[in-house]
């Protein structure tokens, strides 16, 4: 029997927006500290596994998949936004809305630790 709803029961991520300021020459700053960036929503995700062809597709873009997960869907979150699940920061890959079932996959890279 299938299950009527999906659980989100891996863990707690926030979407952030980075509020580091920029250098002396204009380049964005990296966040290094919870003070840098802005959380704007918590949500429960689910881990999934990774293929393949997102091994491949990550790769192609010159980056490493380093976790995909599955939440609720949102549509204002973009690739600019950064996600932090526990004292972790995650640069935002490549967002796939599944519409249909109101979830989207978040491809994720990780950036550092805070």
């Amino acid at each position: 029997m299938k299950k009527r709803f999906a659980t989100y029961t891996d863990g707690v991520l926030w979407v952030c927006e980075q509020t580091a300021g920029r250098s002396d020459f204009g380049a964005v700053k990296n966040a290094r500290a919870g003070s840098d960036i802005k959380q704007i929503e918590k949500l429960n995700y689910q881990e999934m596994s990774k293929r393949d062809q997102d091994q491949d597709f990550a790769s192609s873009q010159g980056r490493t998949l380093s976790m995909k997960v599955r939440c609720l869907l949102r549509p204002w979150v973009t690739k600019l936004n950064i996600v932090k699940i526990d004292e972790t920061l995650y640069s935002i890959i490549n967002v796939d809305f599944d519409r249909a079932n109101r979830v989207m996959y978040l491809y994720l890279e990780e950036v550092r630790k805070l």
